[in-house]
């Protein structure tokens, strides 16, 4: 997407349905046109004028109190020109989260180009950056402990290396990001983390590593889901009819549906193998 042009050249927007997703109408207002990465719904603004949020790659956050039909940048506190603005989450304190993405590839380690973790306490009118851990440079996800507003996951991309990769993989922080400690290192290409709501200390995360892991314990000890080999993670996702069932996306692989321990049975493992058509 930006590798081969400038963020001046994106395309894309925000779209609004109002029939389950059959029929879609841009809503951009005030956005120029940009890939937008994700969009938050503020579940307590009242009904018919919805706050939202979007995250707009190389332009920074947008925010709509008008249900989407008009929106406004907000990126007072974000440094540099062009944010690569990439998650953004809602904590239960009322906090928001931004995670921007890292800019430099391969052994390239500018500081110019490190993605970069923000909080705002005002709704978006204000932004503070938050220490990343040491040595990572590429977040890619920031989820919260819905028991504790303190307790942060963070994943990240690891940094390409001569011989092998680092200051990849899932970090906590118990005091809000003042510090993190190291949860998960095998694997340096940790996409997104997922948190049972049902059971918060059940964790999920999966990346571009042909490997999910799952965790009962909080992140102190992880098992791979065995009976998933998929090339490209994206991210677990709960099966809500079946809480011993998880969904796992991939881009452009397919989705994986089995038991969230994993299955080491072949034939169990075949038909949990759900294609994707597509587009050609």
């Amino acid at each position: 997407m930006w590798r081969g042009r400038s963020v001046q050249h994106f395309s894309g927007g925000v779209a609004v349905s109002t029939d389950g997703g059959y029929h879609w109408q841009p809503s951009n207002a005030g956005i120029p046109l940009d890939s937008i990465t994700h969009i938050l719904l503020d579940p307590a603004s009242p009904v018919g004028s919805r706050t939202l949020y979007a995250c707009a790659f190389g332009r920074g956050v947008y925010k709509s109190t008008d249900n989407g039909k008009t929106w406004t940048q907000k990126n007072n506190g974000i440094a540099g020109d062009e944010p690569f603005a990439w998650r953004i989450t809602l904590s239960q304190d009322g906090s928001l989260y931004l995670v921007i993405a890292r800019r430099s590839e391969r052994q390239d380690r500018s500081a110019a180009g490190a993605g970069e973790l923000y909080r705002s306490t005002d709704k978006a009118e204000h932004w503070q950056r938050i220490d990343l851990p040491s040595g990572v440079t590429g977040p890619t996800g920031l989820e919260i402990d819905p028991r504790d507003a303190g307790r942060l996951y963070l994943t990240a991309w690891g940094q390409e290396g001569e011989i092998f990769d680092r200051n990849g993989g899932v970090f906590v922080s118990n005091d809000g990001g003042k510090t993190w400690a190291t949860l998960f290192t095998d694997s340096q290409h940790v996409y997104d983390l997922t948190i049972d709501p049902r059971h918060p200390d059940t964790l999920y995360i999966c990346g571009f590593d042909a490997a999910a892991y799952r965790s009962t314990d909080r992140g102190i000890h992880w098992a791979r889901i065995a009976g998933y080999d998929f090339k490209w993670g994206h991210r677990v996702i709960l099966d809500p009819n079946d809480p011993a069932q998880i969904y796992i996306t991939t881009y452009g692989g397919g989705v994986w549906h089995g038991p969230a321990e994993g299955t080491t049975n072949s034939a169990e493992a075949d038909q949990s193998r759900v294609p994707i058509a597509m587009p050609r």
